[in-house]
């Protein structure tokens, strides 16, 4: 499960908000049509921006952004090795005593082909087709959330414009002036406040994810694809070890042009 995300979230309310009560005057912080306003104008325009049906799924993929675990790169590897050992010796078909074991949905789709015997540029076609619509969910909620903290400081914005309108309406009595001006800055502080301390941090912990995910996704599809190619289980590892970094730098793909292990 992931930690740090909740820790973050409940930290920074309680930074922010602990500070609030510290302080006198606490009761202006709260304000009804401030938040109606903020949070209301921020789901109105979400429902403008994205489909009902995306929009639906959001909670469902909150579920998976706190529930996460990241993936066992090493482990993922060492099982291709031992698969591109169990090709050498007995031939592609023996994969297929090895998919009831396969708990994970694109490795079993990949060597479902690989025992049918599909050629190496079709399991790569249809692999990428699977992966760019898996990463495709993750990265919708990135774009969800970044859309969700820009939308709720403008919203913040618009209340505060509303709030200073009807402060200047009614200047008549001078000592009226300071709480209004108060009133009228709170619907900017919430903005601020979900955007910042909400919104942005979830788009940018999804973007983490969203990666590594992506990761997985090509160790996979490269080592379905060197069980079809039959490559050795030395080169199988040097090819999936690109793909989770080295010392000194980013993982890169493979060349495309890599020989064969004789």
């Amino acid at each position: 499960m992931e930690k740090s995300t909740p820790i973050g979230l409940v930290a920074a309310c309680v930074l922010v908000f602990g500070t609030i009560l510290m302080g006198d005057g606490w009761q202006t912080f709260v304000d009804v049509p401030s938040i109606v306003i903020v949070v209301g104008g921020t789901v109105a325009a979400l429902l403008a921006a994205f489909t009902l049906e995306q929009v639906k799924g959001v909670p469902g993929a909150l579920k998976s952004l706190f529930g996460y675990t990241p993936p066992a790169l090493d482990g993922l590897i060492a099982e291709f090795v031992e698969l591109a050992r169990l090709v050498r010796r007995d031939g592609l078909l023996a994969l297929d005593r090895r998919l009831g074991e396969t708990e994970d949905d694109l490795t079993r789709f990949g060597l479902e082909m690989a025992v049918d015997g599909i050629g190496p540029e079709e399991v790569d076609d249809l692999m990428q087709t699977r992966i760019d619509r898996d990463v495709g969910g993750a990265m919708f909620l990135v774009k969800f959330f970044n859309t969700a903290g820009t939308y709720a400081p403008a919203f913040g914005m618009v209340g505060t414009l509303i709030g200073l309108i009807q402060m200047l309406q009614n200047l008549s009595d001078p000592t009226a002036i300071g709480p209004a001006m108060a009133v009228a800055m709170i619907t900017t502080f919430y903005g601020a406040f979900l955007a910042n301390a909400v919104f942005l941090p979830l788009a940018n912990k999804q973007k983490e994810q969203a990666e590594v995910l992506i990761k997985q996704c090509d160790v996979t599809r490269e080592g379905v694809l060197g069980l079809v190619r039959g490559d050795s289980p030395t080169l199988m590892e040097r090819r999936l070890r690109q793909y989770v970094g080295g010392e000194g730098g980013e993982a890169e793909a493979p060349p495309a042009d890599m020989k064969l292990a004789a």
